[in-house]
């Protein structure tokens, strides 16, 4: 019943929204799957607060479960700019590369495990469409998911993101609009971010390493 209610105010959502030249997704991995949530979900790395500020921390691999705190959000640019997305072995970095942005306006972000989504663990759902500027029904959209907690993604203590993937951008007027979970998102960790000094020392013990190589 729930679920049918939320999909029936995306579909009005998805209704209204302006139609010339953009089409649109939808910031959810809840009702996707057939509505069954997922298969991508967002979960707890090493040494990361159930509530993303401090306490008791998150088993390592299970999905966040905190009902406050933690925000989804996505990184997009036109077309399939998968290749040219730099990599990020560190899984905190802001993505980059390939003209990546951080979507903001209606439906750019969601609560992760609140009430939107009867509080299922690692998942979320925004309360309106995402518009896609300059993107019409039917283009390919490049896309990194980012869960943070905080006030903002760059700001946080504790933030993650997915790898890139594609979807395609749907009809302004569909009743049941793309959602990233279907595309699919990748499961990816929330992670505690590195002090600045800690990436300023990880540089200069590379560099020594390629100093000392070069001498001999």
């Amino acid at each position: 019943m729930k679920k049918s209610l939320i999909l029936g105010l995306l579909g009005f959502a998805a209704a209204v929204a302006p139609s010339f030249g953009q089409g649109l997704i939808v910031l959810d991995n809840y009702l996707s799957n057939s509505g069954s949530s997922g298969p991508g979900f967002v979960l707890y790395g090493a040494g990361v607060p159930i509530n993303g500020v401090s306490g008791a921390q998150g088993t390592v691999g299970t999905k966040v479960n905190s009902t406050t705190g933690w925000t989804a959000g996505i990184y997009w640019v036109a077309g399939n700019q998968v290749a040219n997305v730099t990599a990020d072995p560190s899984g905190t970095a802001v993505p980059a590369g390939g003209g990546l942005a951080l979507a903001t306006g209606t439906g750019s972000t969601a609560g992760i495990s609140g009430a939107a989504t009867g509080n299922t663990p690692g998942t979320f759902i925004a309360t309106g469409a995402f518009v896609t500027p300059g993107v019409a029904t039917g283009g390919t959209i490049t896309v990194e998911v980012i869960a943070y907690s905080g006030a903002s993604y760059a700001a946080a203590g504790y933030r993650g993101h997915s790898t890139a993937f594609t979807m395609t951008v749907s009809d302004p007027t569909s009743n049941n609009p793309n959602k990233i979970g279907d595309a699919p998102m990748p499961s990816f960790s929330v992670l505690p971010v590195p002090e600045p000094t800690t990436f300023a020392l990880s540089g200069l013990g590379a560099a020594a390493l390629l100093f000392f190589r070069r001498k001999k």
